[in-house]
């Protein structure tokens, strides 16, 4: 991984980054499509024990990662999200793997003009974040190396762009997508597995690409997009911040950066107070956590 974080952060960060399966009813029915990258669950129907149970899938080529979880999860498993392992460390021993190993997680980050105003108004600089699976399958991300990343992201179609926001994804599914102010903020229950939350560009630019304290941790809008709302964050604070300077981490790479350029990356959740990382650069290694149907919690 390529990480670009502030001098005086880096030796924080050196330190820090050493639905249950079978059941009926999901939220949507999954398209009969091969290409599909997760089935759809509700989001109360994973199981976090499961998660805790699931298997990590280490390469140093961050598409073959998430391809080997995928393969692992089958049709009716899935990768892990950034909400779901955020809750996973909260009830994790602190001498669980995921304390002592960096996570890719299925959570990405896409950043592009809403041209409709669909959300915000015309032409507004959006960011959507995706849960479960979007626009980056492990094909698209192979693509984008070949192409070229735009400074360390996969560079979008204005169109792909588009149906995103319009809740079409490349393997001819659907997304549901919520709003931030409207409902993210208020609070929603009940999220699905797979879903997209959009909030203004320029909220995710102004907030804080640094190790922080609670209250600023907890007050983060980004941190709160990425959380898809406020469940576990203070729990998850507390177990993982640096304790010689009660501080967490969440970076970005979206100072300065032009959004009239429509791209993504992936996330990722750190091992200790390194927290929730999104300016790693794409082209690098992927670690992610597979939960298959055989899961324990499944079989009972």
């Amino acid at each position: 991984m390529t990480r670009i974080i502030p001098d005086k952060d880096l030796e924080k960060f050196i330190q820090a980054t050493g639905w249950i399966p079978g059941q009926e009813i999901p939220l949507r029915q999954p398209v009969n499509n091969p290409n599909r990258t997760q089935p759809a669950m509700p989001q109360n129907m994973v199981n976090i024990n499961d998660i805790l149970k699931g298997k990590m899938f280490y390469d140093g080529n961050l598409a073959d990662a998430l391809q080997q979880a995928l393969e692992h999860a089958g049709s009716t498993g899935y990768v892990a999200t950034m909400p779901e392992l955020i809750a996973a460390k909260v009830k994790a021993g602190k001498n669980h793997d995921f304390y002592k190993n960096w996570l890719t997680v299925h959570t990405e980050e896409n950043i592009g003009i809403d041209q409709k105003g669909r959300f915000y108004g015309a032409n507004e600089p959006v960011l959507v974040l995706v849960n479960g699976g979007g626009i980056l399958t492990p094909k698209r991300i192979k693509q984008a190396y070949d192409e070229g990343l735009v400074s360390g992201s996969a560079k979008y179609t204005n169109q792909e762009f588009d149906d995103l926001l319009d809740g079409k994804l490349p393997d001819g599914s659907g997304i549901k997508l919520y709003h931030f102010d409207d409902e993210i903020k208020k609070g929603v229950s009940d999220l699905p597995h797979q879903f997209g939350i959009v909030m203004p560009y320029s909220v995710a630019q102004n907030t804080e690409s640094t190790y922080v304290k609670k209250r600023e941790f907890l007050a983060n809008s980004l941190v709160m997009a990425r959380n898809a709302g406020m469940q576990n964050l203070e729990e998850y604070f507390e177990r993982a911040k640096d304790t010689s300077d009660d501080t967490l981490g969440c970076y970005h790479p979206f100072g300065g950066r032009d959004a009239s350029t429509p791209q993504g990356r992936v996330l990722f959740l750190y091992s200790d107070y390194g927290g929730l990382g999104g300016d790693d650069n794409l082209y690098g290694g992927g670690r992610f956590v597979g939960v298959a149907p055989e899961a324990p919690s499944a079989r009972k």
